[in-house]
Formats: C-alpha cells, structure tokens, sequence
C-alpha cells in the first residue's frame, strides 16, 4: 500500500512537472492536437515525455494561467525542498553522532516527516489548480497520459530489477561453475 502511494506520488509528480515544463516552453496561440512527437531539451540532453500541452491541446489562456500557477507556486516548493533537505541533513547527523540520542533522532526523523508533507501537499495542490485549468476533454487526455506513463514506468522498472538479478546471479556463480555449464 505504501509502495503503491509513492508510485502515484512519483508519477503525479512527474506529470506536472512535465506539465510545468511544457507550460514553460509554449508559445503558440493554440497549440495543435496530439502529434506525440519528442523535443530536444537541451544540447546536453534530450526529453523523451511526449510533449503534454500539445497532446492536450492547451490554449495560450490556458498555458498562462499554468505558467502563473507555477510561477507563486515555484518559492514555496523550493524553500519546502530546502527544509526536506536540512531535516534529513540533522537527522542524517542525529543517527550518526558520537553519542545517539534516541529523542533527538525522533525529533529530527518527525521533522523530516513534517517537511516532506509539506512538499507533497504544496505539489498535490499545483495539481489540483492545474486540473481546475483542464475541460473536460483535456482532464480525460490527461487521466489516459498519466495511466500510459505509469505503465512505462513500470515497465522500465521491471527491466532494471531483471538487470539487477542477472548481475547479482553473474556475481554469484563461481567461474568453475560458469565453465561446466558452457562446455556440455
């Protein structure tokens, strides 16, 4: 159950910032219907999301009001982050410390709690201003983008752990072993 709440955590994460991303990249009066097509980001590297506010259709009414919505979002989420970052710092030093104070790492692990909270409701209400942006149609386009990439995402997690096994297996067998098996 937990596992399954980080996975949608993750991918609603995920899709807003693609959302976000894309918001941010627009600049077309109506942006055309799904093409599917991908888009270098940078130089330096390459964004394999389908490009969101094209398959969504946004209008350039629409694609402001997204990029206002991330713009007074933006400072709160940053200095959220900061905070989970310096939680886990002081309860990452609380655990190791000379001296372990159970009290202390309690303290430093509820904080950090607190902090991620606070990361996730910020996150959580983005997207729920951004789905009050979205018609109808769009909120439906939406739904099916983030069940396409959820399955992706699972997938490509399924191949890391299969990776994973074979190398801890390689690992594991005895050169002797390998050489007995290939010579039959």
């Amino acid at each position: 159950m937990k596992n399954q709440l980080h996975k949608i955590i993750f991918g609603a994460g995920f899709m807003v910032a693609a959302l976000v991303s894309s918001a941010a990249a627009q600049e077309e009066t109506r942006v055309p219907a799904a093409s599917g097509e991908m888009r270098p980001q940078s130089d330096r590297s390459i964004d394999y999301r389908p490009d969101i506010l094209q398959q969504l259709g946004l209008t350039q009414e629409q694609v402001q009001r997204i990029r206002r919505s991330n713009m007074e979002k933006r400072p709160m989420m940053m200095a959220a982050q900061a905070k989970v970052r310096d939680a886990i710092a002081a309860l990452d030093e609380a655990l190791y410390a000379d001296i372990v104070d159970e009290q202390i790492v309690k303290d430093r692990l509820r904080e950090s709690q607190l902090a991620q909270a606070e990361v996730i409701k910020i996150r959580f209400m983005n997207e729920l201003a951004i789905r009050r942006i979205l018609t109808p149609e769009q909120l439906i386009r939406f739904r099916e983008l983030r069940q396409q990439f959820a399955e992706k995402r699972e997938n490509f997690q399924t191949r890391q752990k299969d990776i994973l096994e074979k190398r801890q297996m390689k690992r594991q067998t005895p050169p002797n072993q390998a050489q007995t098996r290939e010579k039959p």
